[in-house]
C-alpha cells in the first residue's frame, strides 16, 4: 500500500512540473512580442540624405560679366573637401572676369563704323555671362559623389561649358579615385575605353538607311571616319579621358568634355558602366 502511495505521489509531482513548465512557456511567449516592439526598426539610407548639403550662391558685381553661381557645401565632409569645390569656382570667376574684360576691350578697339560698341557694357543684358551649377548623385553617411558644371559666354561663336567631379569617402574622410571603384579589374581603363567606344559609335557614328539613300556616299564615309577618329582619340585608355565620373553601388557614370569625343554640336556625352 505504501509503495502504491509513493507512485501516486510521484505521478502527481510530475504532473505539477509539466503544468508549471507549460505555464512558464506560455507566459514567455506572450512577453516576447512586446519586447520585439521595443527594438527600433533599422532605417535604410537613400543615396541622397535630405539636408546633407546646402546650396551656396555668389553674385559678384562686375563691369563686364553677369554671374549666376551655385555650388554645394556638404555637412559630413571635412573643410578641405568643401574648400576645394569653392576654390575651383572662385578661380574660374577670376579667370572669366579677366578674359571677358580683355575680349570686350578688343571688341571696342576693333569695331567698325556703325557698330557703336560702348567702352563698357551699359546694362546687365549687354554683359558677358558666367554660371555654375551642380548635380549630386550621392550624399549620405558613407559617400559623396557629384559633378560641378561651370561656363558661360565671353565672346566668340558660342558659349563654353566645363565639368569637374568630386567623389569622397565620408567615413575615411578621403577622396575616391576611379581605380578604387574597380578593385577586381586591373584593366578597368581598357574596359571603360571599350564600352565607351561601342556606345558613342552607335550614338554618333552610325548612319541610318535613310541617310544612305539621300546622302553622298563619300560624304557619309568622311563623316563616319571623322567621328570614329574623334571618339577613339577621346576614349584612349588613359586616366585623363575618364577623370570626370560619379558612382553608385553598382554603376559608374563617365562624363566627356566638350570636343573630347566629337564636335561642339554633340554636347557633352555621358555613359554608364557597371562596376561588376
Amino acid at each position: 500500500m505504501k509503495k502504491k502511495n509513493k507512485i501516486i505521489l510521484a505521478v502527481f509531482i510530475l504532473a505539477l512540473l509539466i503544468i508549471l513548465i507549460v505555464v512558464i512557456k506560455n507566459h514567455n511567449s506572450r512577453v516576447e512580442p512586446s519586447a520585439e516592439k521595443d527594438v527600433p526598426a533599422k532605417v535604410v539610407e537613400g543615396l541622397i540624405v535630405p539636408d546633407s548639403f546646402v546650396t551656396k550662391t555668389l553674385n559678384p558685381d562686375d563691369t563686364y560679366v553677369k554671374f549666376d553661381v551655385k555650388y554645394p557645401s556638404f555637412m559630413k565632409a571635412d573643410n578641405i573637401f568643401n574648400a576645394n569645390i569653392e576654390n575651383i569656382i572662385q578661380s574660374q570667376i577670376q579667370d572669366d572676369i579677366k578674359t571677358s574684360m580683355e575680349n570686350w576691350q578688343a571688341r571696342y578697339n576693333t569695331q567698325t563704323a556703325g557698330e557703336n560698341i560702348p567702352k563698357v557694357p551699359k546694362t546687365d543684358a549687354d554683359k558677358f555671362s558666367f554660371f555654375s551649377n551642380f548635380t549630386v548623385v550621392q550624399s549620405n553617411s558613407s559617400y559623396i559623389s557629384l559633378v560641378l558644371n561651370y561656363g558661360g559666354f565671353n565672346g566668340g561663336a558660342h558659349g563654353y561649358e566645363n565639368i569637374v567631379s568630386f567623389n569622397y569617402d565620408v567615413k575615411k574622410q578621403k577622396m575616391i579615385e576611379l581605380k578604387d571603384l574597380f578593385p577586381n579589374d586591373p584593366q578597368y581603363l581598357t574596359s571603360l575605353s571599350t564600352a565607351s567606344r561601342a556606345y558613342l559609335t552607335k550614338q554618333f557614328a552610325t548612319v541610318s538607311e535613310e541617310d544612305k539613300k539621300n546622302s553622298d556616299p563619300a560624304a557619309l564615309k568622311e563623316y563616319v571616319d571623322n567621328m570614329v577618329s574623334m571618339i577613339n582619340s577621346g576614349t584612349e585608355p588613359d586616366i585623363e579621358n575618364f577623370s570626370v565620373f560619379t558612382f553608385t553601388g553598382d554603376k559608374v557614370k563617365i562624363y566627356f568634355a566638350q570636343y573630347q569625343v566629337g564636335p561642339y554640336v554633340i554636347g557633352m556625352p555621358e555613359i554608364e558602366v557597371s562596376r561588376k
